[in-house]
């Protein structure tokens, strides 16, 4: 399945919309603004919260964890020590790699060698957008909200505002 996730261009906070194939908006996602631990919801089109995330504070490297509605640890991402992006991650109990370009343009989630996702930034466009292509049928919500995060990660690295894919 193919989605596309576009970030709000001038806003005080993160805000991304997450659309379909078709262009309609399915999901947004929604930061806290002036957040220590740099808080994400993912929220459906309604705005009811589906997951939510934080950064553990005082690490060397940043260390994410993403929560379902009852509070339990659903993944965790952490980034490795490498001159291009790399993270380990953890989903449901599944350990998955995360191997990104040179640049951060593009990255692949692998689960024992095999790619269950890709993430393409798009070059020209109004405000950052990017495709996401997942191969999982399950945990798709979850795969999208990991997308958001390994960007989060990627930007507090650069030192800047906005996506870095």
């Amino acid at each position: 399945m193919k989605f596309y996730i576009k970030q709000k261009v001038f806003s005080f906070k993160d805000q991304f919309k997450v659309m379909d194939e078709e262009q309609n908006m399915i999901y947004q996602i929604k930061g806290k603004f002036m957040s220590i631990k740099n808080k994400l919801e993912l929220q459906d089109k309604n705005g009811e919260v589906l997951l939510r995330s934080n950064r553990k504070v005082f690490t060397f490297l940043p260390k994410y964890f993403i929560y379902n509605l009852r509070n339990e640890e659903v993944a965790t991402i952490k980034r490795l020590f490498s001159i291009r992006p790399k993270f380990d991650l953890s989903i449901m109990r599944r350990e998955l790699t995360v191997d990104g370009s040179l640049f951060a343009h593009s990255f692949n989630i692998f689960d024992n060698g095999q790619v269950v996702a890709s993430i393409q930034k798009k070059i020209i466009s109004w405000g950052d957008t990017y495709e996401i292509e997942i191969f999982e049928k399950d945990d798709i919500e979850l795969f999208l909200f990991v997308v958001i995060v390994l960007d989060q990660v990627i930007h507090e690295r650069k030192g800047n505002k906005g996506i870095s894919f």
